[in-house]
C-alpha cells in the first residue's frame, strides 16, 4: 500500500501538489502546472471543468451545433470516469461542435490561462477524419472548413486540429485573420488517448504566446514551442471551450466520433 506524498509541491514560487501515485507521470497533465489557488480560490482564479459523467446539454451550459443526424446514439458510456461519444452523420462534409454556451474565457493583461482536455479519437474510415479542441470565439457548425481545410480563415483563439488524409495534429493561434499553425506536430493512431492543451503566458501588458501542450495516453506531457505570434489584446474577443468533429470529404457513409473523457480551463481572476 502506497504512503501519500507531495512531489515537488512548490514550483515558480506557487504551490502544485504532486503524487505519482495517484495519477499520471510528473507532467502527465498540465494541471500539474496551475497554481492551486486559481482552482480552489474563487477570489484568486476561475476554474471551469466538465467530467462528462453526464451528456453534454444546454443544462449544464453546453450548446451542439451540427449539420446532420447521426445513427449512433451520443451517451455516456459503462466505463470508469465518464465517458462521452459523440458521432457525426456519415455523409461527407457532416461535422459537430460542442461549444460552451458563453464565451466565458479570454486574455487578459498579465494574467496567465491554461487549458485541457483528454479524448481517445478513432479514426474509423482511416485517414478521412477531422478533429478540433480547444477554445475560440463564436464557435458555429462550419468551425471545420470543407475538404480538409482546418479552423476558420478568421476567429480569435488557438486550437489542436487534425485534417482529412493527414495522419498528424497540428496547433494553432490565431487573432481574426492573423494566424500562427505549426503542422505535422505529432501523429495521429487511432484508437490512442490524447491530453491535448495549451498554456496562454503574458509576454507583455498587451500580448501573450501560447505554448502548445500534449500527452500521449499517460506519458509525461510535452510542453512546445511559444508560437511565434502573440495573441494581442486589443480587439481579441472572449472564447468558448470546444470540441468536434468532420466526416471527411472521402468519407464515404461513415460516422466519426470522438470520445471525451474530460475538458477544463483555469484562468486568472
Amino acid at each position: 500500500m502506497y504512503e501519500l506524498q507531495s512531489r515537488r509541491p512548490w514550483w515558480y514560487g506557487n504551490q502544485r501538489p504532486r503524487d505519482e501515485h495517484c495519477g499520471p507521470v510528473e507532467r502527465g497533465s498540465l494541471m500539474q502546472l496551475v497554481p492551486e489557488a486559481i482552482t480552489q480560490d474563487p477570489s484568486v482564479g476561475f476554474f471551469w471543468m466538465d467530467d462528462f459523467y453526464r451528456p453534454p446539454a444546454t443544462a449544464n451550459g453546453w450548446t451542439v451545433a451540427e449539420d446532420g443526424t447521426e445513427t449512433g446514439t451520443p451517451a455516456v458510456g459503462d466505463v470508469r470516469n465518464g465517458v462521452y461519444r459523440k458521432y457525426t452523420d456519415g455523409d461527407d462534409e457532416d461535422q459537430f461542435m460542442y461549444h460552451t454556451t458563453y464565451e466565458i474565457f479570454g486574455l487578459e493583461s498579465m494574467k496567465h490561462l491554461w487549458w485541457e482536455c483528454r479524448v481517445t479519437l478513432a479514426e474509423v474510415s482511416g485517414v478521412t477524419a477531422n478533429y478540433i479542441f480547444g477554445l475560440s470565439e463564436a464557435v458555429a457548425v462550419d468551425h471545420l472548413q470543407d475538404a480538409g481545410g482546418g479552423p476558420p480563415g478568421t476567429y480569435d483563439g488557438m486550437v489542436w486540429f487534425k485534417v482529412d488524409s493527414d495522419m498528424f495534429f497540428n496547433f494553432e493561434t490565431s487573432l481574426a485573420g492573423a494566424q500562427s499553425t505549426t503542422v505535422d506536430y505529432i501523429p495521429h493512431v487511432a484508437g490512442t488517448t490524447y491530453r491535448f492543451g495549451a498554456w496562454c503566458i503574458p509576454n507583455s501588458l498587451t500580448s501573450y504566446i501560447v505554448y502548445p501542450w500534449y500527452s500521449i495516453g499517460n506519458a509525461r506531457g510535452v510542453l512546445g514551442t511559444g508560437q511565434v505570434q502573440n495573441l494581442t489584446l486589443t480587439g481579441h474577443g472572449p472564447m468558448q471551450a470546444f470540441f468536434g468533429c468532420k466526416t471527411g470529404d472521402v468519407g464515404g457513409l461513415t460516422e466519426e466520433y470522438i470520445d471525451i473523457d474530460y475538458f477544463w480551463v483555469a484562468q486568472q481572476r
